[in-house]
């Protein structure tokens, strides 16, 4: 129990440090100040924490030998995948002086962090004990056409009316996977939430439905990144940086709270 609430409150100081500095910047920062850039190259902090944190919780729960541990370890190494992108191109620019090496070695990683957060909601949904069931029209119609419907709204929104040749294939590749790599997690989260809303109850309900909302959330920062490197206007430190430390907290939250569902099971037993 100690340890949990250590846990948990190291979660929750090194959120409410990376808030307090964001809001610093945001009103005393001018956009060239290199107090962006060390807000922007280390905030991955949390995510690393929140990866770490969720590998221990997954041996808890048996870790590869239930669908509760798969999620866990998957969720944790997309968030792991997501330090060690950013923590790469900090490697870059600040060992080897290279700047804006888009796309580099830290792409291997953040795209990486999709796979693993596309199964990690896969396997929530069978601890859910949804395999996901589409029975009924209605269902049906949910389970085909949303994803569907994602996809085309990551399309429209962020990849339409891309000058393609101004790009090389890497990036050009990249430049249509993550939208729609993205949309595909995402719509199976949202999915998911739907149809095991009453199939799940308990001391589960709550903990499925809050990692499947940071999922959700994360997808949000990711659309907001993209939305303003698009359209020119994202800077070091800006809204869509801070919205990652919002998700990242939240996954790693969503952790601590499987961790309090499996004492709370283990409880019961005795």
């Amino acid at each position: 129990m100690r340890s949990k609430i250590a846990l948990k409150s190291l979660v929750i100081g090194l959120f409410l440090a990376y808030s307090l500095w964001w809001l610093y910047i945001l009103l005393a920062a001018g956009p060239e100040d290199s107090i962006r850039d060390y807000f922007s190259d280390s905030y991955g902090i949390v995510a690393g924490l929140g990866g770490f944190l969720g590998l221990i919780f997954a041996h808890k729960w048996d870790g590869w030998k239930s669908y509760v541990g798969k999620s866990l370890i998957l969720f944790s190494l997309g968030l792991f995948f997501q330090f060690c992108g950013q923590l790469s191109y900090s490697i870059e620019y600040y060992i080897y002086g290279i700047e804006n090496s888009y796309p580099s070695v830290g792409e291997v990683f953040f795209f990486s962090s999709i796979f693993f957060y596309i199964f990690g909601v896969w396997f929530v949904a069978k601890s859910a004990g949804t395999t996901i069931s589409i029975k009924g029209v209605k269902k049906k119609l949910i389970a085909y056409v949303f994803p569907l419907l994602m996809i085309a709204f990551s399309y429209f929104m962020f990849i339409n009316g891309t000058d393609f040749e101004s790009y090389g294939l890497i990036a050009n590749i990249l430049t249509l996977a993550y939208p729609i790599g993205q949309a595909i997690y995402v719509s199976m989260a949202i999915l998911t939430s739907y149809l095991a809303f009453n199939l799940v109850g308990g001391a589960m309900r709550r903990r499925v439905f809050f990692i499947l909302f940071a999922c959700i959330f994360q997808y949000a920062a990711d659309s907001t990144f993209l939305y303003k490197t698009i359209q020119e206007t994202w800077m070091p430190a800006d809204i869509s940086e801070y919205m990652f430390v919002v998700s990242y907290f939240l996954m790693s939250m969503a952790f601590i709270d499987f961790l309090a569902a499996y004492e709370f099971l283990q409880g019961r037993k005795k």
